[in-house]
């Protein structure tokens, strides 16, 4: 059965608005083949929407026809080392269920709300600790999946060729209705930070590199600080939170997006706005210095809890990957680049940049670190006043230093941009596109600009 819902009261949490004609919740995953056979009744494009936390218009509207898979919400079965699901299942209802069970994802992402089959076809860059991992849709080993036509396919992961591809279709070659996921047991994670200048970050940055574990950075350009954050996976361990953690934790993921909101509404003059942020990074960093080192704890435990409703979250964010080689001289030029356009035109982000290091992974086609390993610039805010005007900025600055963006995830992003970025790949995902939805009953007028 197919219901009618109410379309959302406003923007999603990116700022955007996708304008479908109708909004659709399929109640079974028998249900997709139906609207799309049904052009006249339901119109083309067909987009499939999970919890609506893209930063992009990937799941734009276009006046066409938004399915909600919300309702698509089972867990179907646990193996040992696989779990299998519904596409509208969210990782942090997974991630949890594992815990239980003493089982994990190889990499645990950093939002709670993200779907499943969001999760299989777009490119989700995470903190990674080997090489071949270091997006989550390359932990999905099968996907069930209704073609344009209306028709059912089951892809394995033997299907190297093909898996590769949907892990980063974006919904274009077809609707996902259920995902097999590899699972590995609970392991302690402990987590300790470093706090740094710049000058002393690229000094030591080789050493950071080779050393083991995952590396999340956390990036002030005014204050001329890196905190970095190195995750490391030992068995030995037992795991310890202290009561600090917590309030870390808590800052991070709910006081800091709200902070940031009102004093971009509250406070008009960019100077006073500015000292404040500066103010409250470095309070920041003295918490996570104090009381977060040598913490042990497993991966879940540091999800980040957003609204259910992402239009009401005021956090969002744009993200580029850059040649891990060049990465201690880019941001440096990011330093400048932020301090220069603060001078000119008066903004500053007003949360902390966030980054991470991604070994290489070539699990799907436009992985941001399909030729070698990567770091992540995401520079995040809470949509206040100059944000956008920012980013189209940002995106010139990281193009031309080789820059990698994502599709969901990179925002204002450009044709040019996704040409240089990807090159014959482009070309490669467009031919196989036309053939198999030649009727473009999947592509919106997003994607027609950016992949044509």
């Amino acid at each position: 059965m197919v219901l009618k819902v109410p379309r959302s009261p406003g923007a999603d949490s990116s700022g955007l608005y996708r304008r479908p004609r109708f909004v659709l919740r399929a109640k079974r995953f028998e249900d997709i083949p139906t609207i799309l056979g049904k052009t006249n009744t339901y119109p083309s494009p067909v987009r499939i929407v999970g919890a609506d936390y893209s930063q992009t218009r990937c799941v734009g509207g276009d006046g066409g026809t938004t399915v909600d898979s919300g309702s698509l919400d089972k867990i179907v079965e646990f193996g040992e080392d696989f779990v299998r699901a519904q596409a509208g299942v969210r990782i942090g209802t997974l991630v949890h269920a594992l815990a239980e069970r003493g089982q994990e994802l190889t990499l645990t992402p950093e939002i709670n709300q993200i779907s499943l089959g969001a999760l299989a076809v777009t490119t989700l860059p995470q903190a990674s600790y080997t090489k071949g991992v270091a997006q989550l849709s390359s932990l999905v080993i099968e996907i069930k999946l209704i073609t344009p036509q209306g028709k059912q396919m089951i892809i394995a992961e033997s299907q190297r060729d093909l898996m590769r591809v949907l892990r980063s279709s974006y919904g274009l070659l077809g609707v996902v209705h259920e995902v097999v996921l590899r699972v590995q047991p609970l392991t302690p994670i402990k987590i300790d930070y470093q706090v740094m200048t710049l000058a002393e970050f690229n000094a030591r940055f080789n050493d950071i590199v080779n050393a083991s574990g995952a590396l999340r950075l956390h990036i002030s350009p005014f204050n001329d600080r890196i905190t970095v954050e190195r995750r490391t996976v030992d068995e030995t361990l037992s795991t310890s939170r202290s009561g600090i953690w917590q309030i870390r934790k808590s800052v991070m993921r709910n006081v800091l997006p709200a902070f940031g909101s009102s004093v971009g509404s509250i406070l008009a003059a960019p100077g006073l706005t500015s000292a404040v942020l500066s103010g409250v990074q470095r309070a920041l960093r003295a918490t996570i210095d104090r009381g977060s080192r040598g913490v042990v704890m497993y991966a879940h435990e540091w999800m980040r809890d957003l609204p259910q409703e992402a239009w009401k979250s005021r956090y969002t964010y744009s993200l580029w990957a850059f040649p891990q080689a060049d990465f201690p001289k880019i941001l440096g030029e990011y330093f400048a680049f932020c301090k220069a356009y603060y001078k000119e035109h008066r903004y500053r982000c007003n949360l902390v940049v966030g980054a991470s290091r991604l070994h290489q992974d070539r699990g799907s086609l436009f992985s941001a670190s399909y030729d070698g390993p990567m770091f992540t610039l995401e520079p995040s805010s809470t949509g206040e006043k100059g944000w956008d005007d920012f980013l189209i900025d940002f995106n010139d600055f990281a193009s031309a230093l080789g820059g990698v963006p994502t599709f969901n995830q990179t925002r204002a992003l450009q044709t040019e941009h996704v040409n240089k970025a990807f090159g014959d790949r482009v070309k490669l995902f467009r031919a196989l596109r036309q053939r198999t939805d030649p009727l473009n009953r999947l592509r919106n007028s997003y994607f027609a600009y950016l992949l044509g």
